[in-house]
């Protein structure tokens, strides 16, 4: 049985296979698939991939400058948290404005599959929520906010957003941890896709904002609580 649920390499790929399993990791690391503080090891990641550890040591190495893990010596390696406060609110503060910028002109530019597609996710986040399903969560969040970025129609917004979501991504899950949270994160997306839905482009960016920041608070409890 699968223990870390990773995607599989494709054999017929003629990608070098240290890419492949680098590219398989990030991504579940990026989505919350492996946690942080998990500990992962060459050879269950090659029993999983089925592939040999060379690869998967390379790709450990390349995770590694990208700081989405940690090597330690005599210990293992280990899923990538939270440094520093600050890493914290130099991202957050960033989402804040973008993310409030790409609901406004979401709210005036979505088209109606776009809409249809947004009251799906919110659904389907309710019921991800009502089983305690985090990693589902996770899932529908990140296709939640594509949308709204893919009707914003603004490519580099669309960039930026990237980087930042996948960067916020690693430590999302912890907000969970705090009590009420998964309530009210169910009622900020419910109001922001109404006000896009609705074309209330003011609402719609005060919405946004008020979501990342609520986000922002919440990290940071739990980020202050484990630290203290």
């Amino acid at each position: 049985m699968s223990k870390f649920n990773l995607n599989s390499i494709d054999s017929y790929s003629y990608e070098p296979l240290r890419k492949q399993v680098y590219k398989v990791l990030r991504e579940a690391i990026l989505k919350g698939e492996l946690m942080i503080g998990e500990k992962i090891t060459e050879m269950e990641i090659a029993d999983e991939l089925n592939v040999s550890r060379t690869p998967v040591r390379e790709a450990f190495r390349m995770l590694e400058q990208e700081e989405l893990i940690n090597i330690i010596p005599q210990q293992g390696v280990f899923i990538a948290g939270i440094e520093t406060k600050k890493e914290i609110d130099d991202i957050f503060q960033l989402r804040t404005e973008l993310e409030g910028l790409a609901a406004f002109l979401a709210a005036k530019k979505i088209n109606e599959e776009q809409k249809t597609l947004l009251k799906e996710y919110t659904e389907e986040l309710e019921e991800c929520i009502a089983n305690d399903d985090h990693r589902g969560c996770i899932r529908v969040d990140i296709a939640f906010h594509r949308i709204i970025k893919e009707a914003s129609n603004n490519r580099w917004l669309e960039k930026f957003l990237d980087t930042l979501f996948e960067q916020a991504t690693r430590f999302r899950r912890s907000s969970f941890s705090r009590r009420g949270r998964m309530k009210e994160f169910l009622e900020e997306h419910m109001e922001l896709a109404d006000a896009i839905i609705s074309g209330d482009a003011d609402k719609a960016r005060k919405s946004a904002e008020d979501h990342i920041r609520a986000a922002w608070n919440s990290i940071l409890t739990v980020f202050e609580k484990e630290n203290n």
